[in-house]
């Protein structure tokens, strides 16, 4: 069953390893606030619907963070950008723990959600593309599975922390991952992919040494939404959107929606590290399969199995903990386990000239979901209850989802670019040979 990891090479075995670490920190900086917010809503005086916001408003930040480290990226190389992003989310996180009020809080996550953002932008390109082609989804999903590590952590161990040395001193913690850029800068090589295609590109004379940053920004959003690409980028912004909408208003409300009927913090760590461990597992199963029976079907398989789990989660009787811990389990490893073959799905749809502006800026531009589906989860429950509001929405873009990959649209769409890209090089083709031809 693992007789593929001998067949990556060393670089390549450092070069995810580096990737991965980073995302485990980048979990725990970003998972840490979801775990703590009940300590800091009374302390800086947030209702619940500005509690909710704050949780989730590093998303804010991602959009603008994704472009600029994904631009830079394609631009400059995965490594350095990479190394830069854990820097910036490791500095916002510290700032939050300085945070005097709801404003000065949300900037610092505003300053992680940038980081973040870069970081997927950066680390998931450069996993994917250190790793043998048709080893791709392994690396998608380990890589990813580093998130859930982090979260972890961060939800077995720092509620307590949090309890007893303050939610302060929570977020400094969160400043060790600075450490990490000390051990990629040494270890991990940089993208073979990206640097054999900067070196064609300078020899073809493509590549001007003095260009500016905004000469650079046009040239990559046109080769992100110029006619033949648009609509790829476009579905891959909706799967994206509505993965996000699947998957983090469970993470972002269950903690509250826990505290909030009673469970005891001790209860809800250990809860939510079973989610964590469950998001983990499908990681690595939903990427091990993927290689093997294909990306697409693996992925609908897991979405239309997170619905045996969805929907009797909120109807568990009180007290039966194993068997809540099971079911979160069950959809974290199925819903959100799933989503460990994001990378390997955004590798396939876009250029590799784009890929990290296109990773950085639609993939966090999608991320915004995250906080719009949480308020959205948050108000239809002061209603209806917030069991049943993520309930609801949960499985409303499970179905969406279920529907645009199980109905090939990307596929048919990327085929037909693809059409288009070969029509067009035909057409510079010739018109070179008939230039050749007349100056003859």
């Amino acid at each position: 069953m693992f007789a593929w990891y001998k067949e990556v090479t060393s670089p390549q075995k450092k070069a995810i390893f580096s990737a991965w670490l980073g995302y485990v920190f980048d979990g725990f900086d970003f998972m840490l606030i979801f775990y703590i917010m009940y300590l800091i809503k009374p302390e800086l005086g947030l209702t619940d619907m500005e509690g909710a916001f704050l949780a989730t408003a590093a998303f804010v930040g991602r959009p603008l963070g994704g472009a600029i480290f994904g631009l830079l990226a394609d631009r400059y190389g995965r490594k350095p950008l990479m190394m830069w992003a854990i820097v910036a989310y490791s500095v916002g996180t510290g700032l939050s723990g300085l945070a005097v009020s709801g404003l000065t809080l949300a900037l610092a996550r505003f300053v992680v959600g940038m980081g973040m953002a870069g970081e997927y932008a950066c680390a998931s390109t450069y996993a994917v593309e250190s790793f043998p082609k048709h080893l791709k989804a392994k690396a998608s999903a380990f890589l990813v599975s580093g998130f859930g590590v982090g979260n972890i952590i961060a939800a077995y161990f720092m509620p307590a922390f949090a309890e007893a040395f303050g939610w302060r001193m929570a977020f400094f913690v969160g400043l060790t991952p600075i450490l990490l850029v000390l051990y990629i800068r040494s270890k991990a090589p940089e993208s073979k992919e990206w640097e054999d295609a900067k070196k064609a590109r300078e020899a073809s004379g493509e590549v001007r040494q003095y260009e500016s940053f905004f000469s650079v920004l046009w040239g990559a959003l046109k080769g992100l939404f110029n006619p033949t690409q648009l609509p790829l980028t476009l579905v891959v912004f909706v799967v994206l959107f509505s993965i996000f909408g699947a998957n983090w208003p469970i993470f972002g409300l269950l903690p509250t929606y826990m505290a909030g009927v009673g469970f005891e913090t001790a209860v809800i760590s250990k809860l939510m590290t079973a989610a964590a461990f469950g998001t983990v597992a499908g990681n690595i199963t939903w990427g091990l399969l993927a290689d093997r029976f294909g990306l697409k079907k693996t992925f609908v398989l897991g979405l239309l199995s997170s619905f045996f789990f969805i929907i009797p989660l909120f109807m568990i009787p009180e007290g039966n903990n194993f068997l809540l811990g099971l079911c979160l389990f069950g959809l974290m490893f199925t819903n959100v386990g799933v989503g460990g073959l994001m990378p390997k799905f955004i590798y396939d749809y876009f250029p590799l000239e784009v890929r990290g502006l296109g990773t950085g800026l639609i993939y966090n531009l999608a991320a915004t979901s995250g906080t719009f589906n949480s308020m959205a989860a948050t108000y239809i429950g002061l209603t209806y209850g917030l069991g049943t509001a993520l309930t609801f929405v949960v499985s409303f873009w499970t179905f969406t989802l279920v529907t645009i990959i199980g109905f090939g649209i990307p596929d048919w769409l990327l085929v037909r670019a693809n059409k288009k890209r070969a029509a067009k090089a035909a057409q510079v083709e010739a018109a070179q040979l008939e230039t050749a031809q007349v100056l003859k």
